[in-house]
């Protein structure tokens, strides 16, 4: 972004320049725009013969690099992929600048007399007062209608997926009863098709609204501008294409989706006005700007959290802790207050026909008709559910790294081909995917009743009802049911719920659990990814429950009686699998506890999403950052890796930096506006860094000052965040992400001249090495890198002499200190 000068160059005349620091400061590397890629030992520049020993690793000073670190190596592989990743990120993705300037008054006092200025002043503080609280009123109507919207939506989805699932088992069983499979099936693949073909339409329309949407929403909120994410037309794609992707049965939850929903609902209303339906009126336009945006799109992840699970205090957490970057304590607030409004609308909607409030049909846990609930457990299962979360982390590592290689493959395959080819894909997989979930149950064995059913209708067991516990028949006679039909042919909450049942012992026979398990897993992490709108958290439910369960009725076969409850080891492997994917822990915790119903279960929870997120940390990163990462995000991450406290602002920082005077020509702002740069240094008569200006105001500046020079000292920012040359990048990454920047100046104050010498921008940060051995590998991080091991191995080897001496001194001191009370 900040890179070069605009190739187009400068008119005659002008004063337009381009600074490039001293190649002695910036090291061997800073005067080579390419930034080339070096290997050390194939170098005889700077830095290529020096071989300084490394911590831990002791490296001699002849040790080449490829010796130390193989081509094969991780470390390789992401080194060789960085300069990639930020060709990608800046092709497109652009950043946002959450920081107000300092100077938003200034304008109001450039007229005013100086007798006036007072006068002026309290007008100006008078106003500001008024509108914020016009703004205030706005901001609470506004989340208000925020959570209505978010739950009707999420109720009137529930209602229709209901409806058409309904419509579509009810002759798909008719024709299996009647003995006509080939019917059957050909009738329940035809439903499939048309509803991933909408689906894949729906998402060749609006492409944003494909997958669950939670990791763009996760990067807009880091600061990543991302294109068609949060228009009308997105969530019209999202919104339906979720309703008909859960009706076709394939492995997709509308979970995730609904945070997309939610965000798009709340940054539209956050605009005040609408592109798409221009003929809305407009409510308020005093939040359209990105700060504000950003603070009402995590208002709209909680809302769709919030109305999706009943879980306003779990959507809540979910925004704090997974989707934003930036929070506060108003912001805590007003989230608060939208995420409960969402759930209560949903509440209220569900209790319309009944005429009071319950949660039988959005708690999936709470369906207790086969005995008396209860959270209690014996001491022992602890180690139960400590190995359930073991085995939660190590699933979910693997989902993640199967899916990032699927990924891959597909962005490889894809690549240069006509999308329109990816609702070819979505339909072939989908359909494969659920026609052997039709004809599997086949292979399976009929099984009869269990006696907590009763001697329920049969119409009930051929039907696959949305959120009831009931054995599907399928192809069985009166008085058996088919398991696998059971977990693979309902609605996939029925599923849940049929597997986080209490008091149903061998419900499910462990061949079936096993092998509904490890297939489900496959189908799930082949289905996330294709060009539909499919949610994530579900699937992954689905996965843990299955193993969960098995693992219960595993324990119960070994000791020879009912020891323990399957339903409640389904839950903890629900926990621990869904952890080990996503990396949730607090909102997680609450999510489950909430949508259980039942408090008593929250330590066994905690202890088995805190045990699988350890062990996924081990393995991989998040499914979500996997994603982002895949698709070249720019996305600042809260913590660095060790390498940032080496690094410096100057290694990263782009030199060449346009420049533009504080009382600029008009043909030197039209030549700034040429580049593709979005905020230029400003320098004074003295040739010093006088604040930044943005594009938008140099425009602002060109469409009022005519055909006579301007003065940019009433529209610039006089005191822009700024950093020194040798300031840790540690320090600078905090810096961008804690208070929302887009670039930061870097700027040079030896001598006092405060020169600007580089810019530094969100992409820039894709640049660096995520550790200290792909910093030895890159030329351009070698030479600090190496420096920074050998201070720290000098610091290691200090650090035992002076604890010594410290122990000396500390002993003289207590001695001391003894005889002098004597």
């Amino acid at each position: 972004m900040f890179g070069k000068k605009n190739p187009s160059g400068s008119a005659q005349g002008m004063e337009l320049q381009s600074v490039t620091p001293n190649s002695a400061t910036l090291g061997s590397e800073a005067t080579n725009p390419a930034r080339g890629v070096q290997f050390a030992d194939d170098t005889d520049g700077a830095g290529g013969s020096s071989r300084a020993g490394g911590v831990g690793s002791r490296v001699g000073l002849g040790q080449s690099i490829r010796g130390l670190i193989p081509a094969e190596s991780q470390a390789y592989k992401n080194f060789s992929s960085r300069r990639y990743k930020k060709k990608l990120a800046g092709e497109k993705f652009e950043s946002f600048d959450y920081d107000a300037p300092d100077d938003r008054y200034r304008s109001y006092f450039s007229t005013a007399k100086k007798g006036d200025l007072v006068a002026e002043a309290e007008e100006v503080g008078k106003e500001r007062v008024r509108e914020n609280k016009k703004r205030d009123v706005f901001r609470w109507l506004n989340l208000l209608i925020i959570g209505v919207v978010t739950g009707n939506v999420a109720y009137w989805m529930t209602v229709v997926v209901s409806f058409l699932i309904t419509i579509k088992w009810h002759d798909t069983w008719e024709y299996l009863q009647a003995g006509h499979t080939a019917k059957a099936y050909f009738y329940y693949l035809g439903w499939v098709f048309a509803c991933t073909l909408a689906a894949g339409l729906l998402a060749y329309w609006a492409p944003e609204s494909a997958g669950s949407g939670i990791p763009q929403v996760k990067a807009y909120l880091n600061g990543n501008q991302i294109s068609g994410l949060l228009r009308f037309k997105t969530f019209v794609a999202k919104t339906v294409g979720i309703t008909v992707c859960v009706t076709s049965g394939m492995p997709a939850g509308r979970e995730g989706p609904m945070v997309h929903a939610g965000s798009i609902l709340a940054a539209g209303l956050a605009r005040g006005y609408s592109d798409a339906l221009p003929f809305l009126p407009g409510i308020y336009n005093g939040f359209d700007n990105t700060r504000d945006r950003r603070d009402f799109v995590s208002m709209g992840a909680a809302a769709g959290v919030a109305a999706a699970f009943n879980a306003p205090i779990g959507g809540i957490l979910f925004s704090l802790e997974e989707v934003s970057s930036v929070w506060s304590g108003a912001l805590t607030w007003q989230t608060f207050v939208c995420a409960i409004v969402a759930a209560y609308t949903v509440n209220l909607l569900m209790a319309s026909g009944a005429g009071s409030f319950s949660d039988s049909s959005l708690v999936l846990f709470g369906h207790d008709d086969c005995g008396e609930k209860s959270g209690e457990y014996e001491v022992w299962e602890v180690g139960m559910f400590i190995i359930i979360a073991i085995l939660g982390g190590l699933v979910g590592s693997a989902y993640v790294w199967v899916n990032e290689h699927l990924t891959m493959m597909r962005k490889k395959f894809w690549a240069g081909k006509n999308p329109a080819w990816r609702i070819v894909e979505a339909l072939v997989i989908v359909c494969t995917i659920l026609t052997m979930f039709f004809f599997i149950p086949m292979l399976f064995e009929c099984k009869h009743l269990p006696d907590w059913a009763g001697d329920a209708d049969d119409s009930h067991r051929k039907l696959a009802g949305y959120h009831s516990l009931v054995p599907i028949q399928y192809n069985c006679e009166a008085g058996y049911y088919n398991e696998m039909a059971t977990l693979l042919l309902t609605p996939q909450e029925t599923t849940i719920l049929q597997l986080y049942s209490r008091n149903t012992y061998e419900y499910f026979d462990i061949p079936t659990l096993a092998v509904f398990t490890v297939f489900f897993f496959f189908c799930a992490v082949t289905a996330y990814g294709i060009a539909v709108p499919a949610g994530l958290f579900i699937p992954s439910m689905m996965i843990g429950a299955g193993m969960g369960r098995l693992f219960g009725e595993i324990v119960n076969g070994i000791s020879g009686e009912h020891t323990v409850d399957p339903g409640f080891y389904g839950l903890i492997g629900a926990a621990a699998v869904l952890g080990g994917i996503t990396r949730m822990t607090i909102s997680l915790t609450v999510i489950m506890v909430e949508i259980t119903n039942n408090i008593n279960y929250m330590l066994p929870i905690m202890l088995s999403v805190a045990i699988s997120k350890a062990v996924g940390d081990h393995f991989t990163e998040s499914l979500y950052d996997v994603h982002m990462e895949l698709a070249g995000i720019p996305y600042i991450e809260s913590e660095p890796p060790q390498v940032y406290d080496a690094l410096t602002a100057e290694c990263i920082m782009s030199p060449n930096v346009v420049r533009v005077r504080q009382e600029p020509s008009i043909a030197e702002i039209q030549e700034c506006l040429a580049t593709t740069h979005n905020a230029f240094p400003v320098r004074n008569s003295d040739d010093r860094f006088a604040g930044m200006v943005t594009r938008a105001q140099l425009e602002e500046a060109l469409d009022q000052g005519g055909s006579v020079d301007i003065t940019l000292s009433t529209r610039m920012d006089h005191s822009p965040f700024i950093v020194q040359r040798t300031v840790s990048l540690r320090r600078v990454l905090r810096l961008f992400r804690g208070m929302g920047l887009r670039h930061i100046p870097v700027v040079d104050i030896n001598g006092g001249n405060r020169q600007v010498i580089g810019m530094i921008s969100r992409k820039d940060f894709l640049d660096t090495p995520n550790s200290l051995s792909e910093g030895l590998l890159d030329s351009k991080f070698e030479k600090v890198t190496r420096a920074f091991m050998k201070d720290m191995e000098g610091f290691q080897n200090e650090a035992p002499r002076r604890r010594r001496g410290a122990d000396r001194d500390s002993a003289k001191s207590k001695k001391g200190d003894f005889v002098g009370g004597l």
